[in-house]
């Protein structure tokens, strides 16, 4: 199955003033690719992580569904049609709801594979002046989702993400964020979440403390 891609896009560092805020150093304002880009462990070339929190091998790359943009049109006032909270990859079809930690797609010559729910962040509050979208976003659990690169290769601008592998225990990114945000002592959830070999090991760490504080 094949799920349309509606831009890919790299973002570089740098200081950014959004509202009243102080300036900010930061990546999250992107732009299509234009040419044939690597696609590494690490993630695109060219894209760049100003902070701890995002990139890394399980964070290498961002997906975010446009079906989800519809959450957010009552509070951002000019919608993008892509990169709408700094995602490289902007879809088609692929929302927290069908999508699984574990899913392996074709992504050009790349293969990649989901890892964990994105964790928002201020700044893209910042950057639409929505204070609150945080805890908007945390609460519908539509935060996007990261990847890890299993393969590396090369990604064309019109490359769309081919659907390899459906991980057999389906834990969703609904799931996972139901487990960060909003049911976190969700006994079945935790113990679904434990059976998932894809999940970062930093997650399996808090899921496993979660259920043990449940059974002790």
């Amino acid at each position: 199955m094949e799920y349309k891609i509606i831009k890919i896009c790299t973002g570089k560092i740098k200081t950014e003033v959004f509202d009243s805020h102080p300036p900010k150093k930061t990546a999250v304002s992107k732009s299509p690719i234009q040419q044939p880009t690597y696609v590494s462990y690490l993630g695109l070339e060219g894209d760049e992580h100003e902070y701890h929190g995002h990139g890394g091998v399980d964070k290498a790359i961002c997906l975010y569904d446009q079906l989800d943009y519809d959450l957010w049109r009552p509070y951002i006032e000019i919608m993008p049609e892509y990169a709408l909270f700094g995602e490289n990859i902007t879809t088609v079809g692929l929302t927290k709801d069908n999508i699984a930690i574990g899913d392996t797609f074709k992504f050009g010559s790349a293969v990649i594979q989901v890892t964990e729910g994105r964790g928002p962040c201020q700044t893209i509050a910042k950057k639409y002046n929505v204070p609150n979208l945080v805890k908007l976003m945390s609460a519908a659990h539509a935060t996007g989702c990261y990847f890890r690169v299993l393969e590396e290769g090369l990604v064309e601008p019109d490359s769309q993400l081919e659907l390899l592998s459906k991980h057999p225990i389906q834990f969703t990114i609904d799931e996972y964020n139901a487990l960060k945000y909003t049911a976190k002592k969700n006994k079945c959830l935790l113990e679904k979440a434990l059976k998932v070999d894809a999940l970062p090991e930093e997650d399996q760490v808090k899921f496993r403390k979660q259920l043990l504080k449940l059974t002790t």
